[in-house]
Order: C-alpha cells, then sequence, then structure tokens
C-alpha cells in the first residue's frame, strides 16, 4: 500500500506543468496540464515572494486555471502547484514560475503650489512656483485673461521653478498662469494669476519756460518773470 501511495505522487509530479498570465496589475491567471490518474481529487495552489518559500496552499479542487487576485503592482510572485488524489496523498511540487506585476501608469499630474510674481520692476517679473514632483516649466502671460504670450519651454525636471518674464510695460496689470508636465506627460496648469508692474520713473524733460523777463529795479537788482513749463 505505502508503495501504491508513493508511484501516485510520483505519476502526479511527472504530468503537471503550468503556464501563467496576467489579466490586470493585481491578478494573475495560473492554468497547468491536467493529470490522468482516476483517483485524482484536486490540486492546490502555493503563491509567496520568495522562489519556493510559499504561504499555506489554496486547494482549488479539480481545476486546472486558477486566478489569482488582489497582487500588488510592482511586486514580484512565486507559483506552485500540488496534485492530491482520493487517499489525501500530495505530490511534489510542479514547476515554479514568478512574475513581477508590472505598475500601473502614472495619469497624475504634478500638484501645483505657491504660485508667485516676485522681483517686480517697470519691465519684468519673476514667476516661482513647486511641484510635488520633478516637471518642467513654462509661463503663460498677457495684459487679459486669454495671455498671448509665453516663456519658453524650460525641459529641466525639477521641483522648484522660475520663470523670468521681460518686456513688459510699465504701471500695466499682467495675468499669468504656470504650466508643468511630468516626465510621464501629464500637464498641470494652475488657476489664473495677476500681478502690476512698477510705475517706471519719468525721463522726459518738461517743456521749455517761455516769455522771460527782465524788469530793473535799481542799480543792483532785477525783476526776472517767465511762463511756467507744461
Amino acid at each position: 500500500m505505502r508503495f501504491g501511495i508513493r508511484k501516485t505522487i510520483l505519476l502526479l509530479a511527472i504530468f503537471i506543468s503550468m503556464n501563467h498570465q496576467i489579466v490586470s496589475a493585481a491578478d494573475a491567471v495560473l492554468t497547468w496540464n491536467p493529470n490522468s490518474e482516476n483517483d485524482l481529487a484536486g490540486y492546490k495552489v502555493y503563491v509567496g515572494t520568495d522562489s519556493r518559500i510559499y504561504s499555506a496552499p489554496i486547494d482549488v479542487g479539480r481545476v486546472t486555471t486558477w486566478t489569482a487576485t488582489g497582487l500588488s503592482a510592482g511586486a514580484t510572485y512565486y507559483f506552485a502547484v500540488t496534485a492530491y488524489n482520493t487517499a489525501g496523498a500530495e505530490s511534489g511540487f510542479s514547476n515554479e514560475v514568478s512574475k513581477t506585476l508590472s505598475s500601473p501608469p502614472d495619469t497624475t499630474p504634478p500638484a501645483l503650489s505657491s504660485v508667485n510674481a516676485a522681483g517686480i520692476t517697470p519691465d519684468g517679473a519673476t514667476i516661482t512656483w513647486g511641484t510635488d514632483e520633478p516637471a518642467d516649466s513654462r509661463v503663460e502671460y498677457g495684459t487679459a485673461p486669454a495671455y498671448g504670450g509665453s516663456t519658453g519651454l524650460n525641459t529641466a525636471m525639477v521641483t522648484a521653478h522660475s520663470q523670468s518674464l521681460t518686456g513688459l510695460l510699465p504701471g500695466t496689470s499682467y495675468h499669468y498662469r504656470v504650466l508643468s508636465r511630468d516626465a510621464a506627460g501629464n500637464l498641470a496648469t494652475s488657476a489664473d494669476h495677476t500681478f502690476t508692474t512698477a510705475s517706471g520713473a519719468d525721463n522726459t524733460p518738461p517743456s521749455v519756460p517761455t516769455a522771460l523777463t527782465a524788469t530793473p529795479l535799481s542799480d543792483s537788482q532785477i525783476d526776472l518773470t517767465w511762463s511756467a513749463s507744461t
């Protein structure tokens, strides 16, 4: 009787082979060849995150396809299957297969923070902001909410951003928004912000005084009068 059980175990081990496929980031479908013994009772699936080190087996019955669910994206899993007969005798492990589940794609744009206009002069300003992940930098700006102007794209992937605006008009209100795209191509666009440039110095000379007259008041005194500049 002992020899018969051992023989059954060997036969079960010989006939098991296994394939696998991933159906989602958190699932894996296992398939294997069926055993042909008349006293076959079912199969057990072993799963672990280290080779040949498994958690408690999962009795899946007499099926040859089973889906592992709830797996962690980015982790590597190892799988093996055993067969058991009606007497409870269990085969050795099948060939082991492993799979590293892919991480889900990044579809989240960078989070923008601390958008600010600083260093404001009559003809320029510096726009700064932060992102929660490395991203590129660009600013759209103009005297109306439709903007119309844009800085060149700075492709450096940074989290602390700074773009200079030049050639602005003195004493003028400007609208602007910042844009940053991460390595996965997700674009973040800020809300509309405004700032006003500083008033420029008046470098236009006054008009020439006119109607200058000199009236003698005494031998040592003259009274000068003229029309004021405009």
